[in-house]
């Protein structure tokens, strides 16, 4: 699929799809299209009390915007409850009632448009209930460090966490929050603060930790498991209201005969599957508005190729290639760096694989720089241990 990046200003953006044989005269083909829209919602009211529900606007067009006549179409809305106080009712589009009302889904359409020219629009906005909170994360750093010594993989997240939903009215109340989430906890009562993220983990993944800005967050739970998903529980110190903000990072180890295989031909080349975007997952979903996606190779690695695999929502990936200094290192590790923007939760599907070319002697690089350490201190103190430091003879005694 190409696209038009002529202008990027534009509210519309143009896609140019290749399908793999091409379509034949008065035959059909069905095309599916799914994408995600960021940054869409905006709470309404924009501040709220402590307790009370929190309400979203969205905004879209009853006619898909479409560069073709289009003969029939409809827009069906799926709300997580019916508690929608607030909707647009086209008048003349339909013969009957627009929207048609099932419970808590909304259905605009269906619509003949077959003589409506292409690109009309027709603004809609519909006011819901969501009391949940709506997660951004504004910068996500992700480190994965490949060392065939120790045969690891060790993982290393930081989050750079928001919560873009309705903002606190009034002071925060710690004695009112508590006798709310006794509530929350009974499911009695809804909140749009973020209480707690649920990150899953590979099957035998080992040594969780989570720490924020003051240093390690004991509000944790860890159910490890070494057949099915693993599962990390992580509970902010505070509770992340709308507007909020909230920094920390997750790290844990996995072996990596996982992830790593060797191939054949050719000699010394090594394939590592590593996912693009882990993390916490969260029904409401999380959007990353910019992804920094480091793996860090052992010391000696060359020939470095990469290529996404699986998933959808791939987003659109820029590589750089240099070097991670850290310690015992000589000339420094090779660093893959994989940065994108506006990255959602379906990314966690998407595999990175990664060839590299690991001589044998290239692993010896590391002991024999020790070694080599180690021996020129023990020289050296042999030489001090020689010099004479004395100021003078002392004088025999007559």
């Amino acid at each position: 699929m190409d696209r038009d990046f002529s202008d990027t200003r534009r509210p519309a953006q143009y896609y140019v799809i290749h399908f793999p044989v091409p379509v034949k005269p008065k035959e059909q083909i069905t095309l599916s299209i799914s994408y995600v829209i960021l940054s869409a919602l905006t709470p309404l009211p924009a501040s709220i009390k402590q307790d009370e529900k929190q309400y979203l606007t969205y905004s879209f067009s009853a006619y898909v915007s479409s560069v073709y006549p289009t003969v029939k179409q409809k827009t069906k809305l799926k709300f997580p409850s019916a508690d929608v106080p607030e909707y647009t009712t086209t008048t003349g589009l339909t013969s009957s009632a627009d929207p048609e009302r099932q419970g808590s889904t909304f259905t605009y359409g269906p619509y003949d448009t077959a003589k409506v020219p292409p690109g009309t629009t027709y603004p809609v906005t519909v006011r819901y209930e969501f009391t949940k909170p709506i997660l951004a994360c504004s910068l996500l750093e992700r480190d994965v460090e490949v060392s065939h010594w120790g045969g690891n993989l060790a993982t290393e997240e930081r989050y750079w966490l928001r919560n873009d939903g309705a903002g606190l009215s009034n002071h925060f109340s710690r004695v009112s929050w508590a006798t709310q989430n006794f509530y929350i906890q009974s499911g009695q009562m809804a909140t749009s603060a973020l209480r707690e993220l649920k990150v899953p983990l590979k099957p035998g993944s080992v040594d969780p930790y989570f720490t924020d800005d003051i240093g390690n967050v004991s509000t944790s739970r860890y159910r490890p498991n070494t057949v099915r998903e693993a599962s990390l529980e992580l509970k902010p110190r505070y509770p992340v209201f709308g507007g909020w903000k909230y920094s920390f990072r997750i790290g844990w180890n996995n072996a990596l005969s996982s992830f790593l295989r060797k191939l054949q031909t050719p000699a010394d080349t090594y394939v590592l599957s590593v996912p693009l975007l882990e993390g916490p997952k969260m029904p409401e979903g999380i959007q990353y508005e910019r992804l920094i996606f480091r793996v860090i190779l052992p010391e000696g690695a060359t020939n470095i190729h990469w290529e996404t695999h699986g998933g959808v929502g791939v987003p659109t990936l820029h590589a750089e290639q240099g070097l991670y200094k850290t310690f015992l290192d000589t000339l420094g590790r090779t660093e893959l760096t994989l940065s994108a923007i506006n990255v959602v939760d379906e990314a966690r599907d998407v595999q990175v694989l990664i060839s590299y070319e690991y001589p044998f002697w290239a692993a010896f690089r590391k002991p024999l720089s020790v070694f080599g350490g180690v021996l020129a201190i023990f020289v050296v103190a042999w030489l001090v241990g020689r010099v004479d430091t004395s100021i003078g003879k002392k004088n025999k005694e007559s």
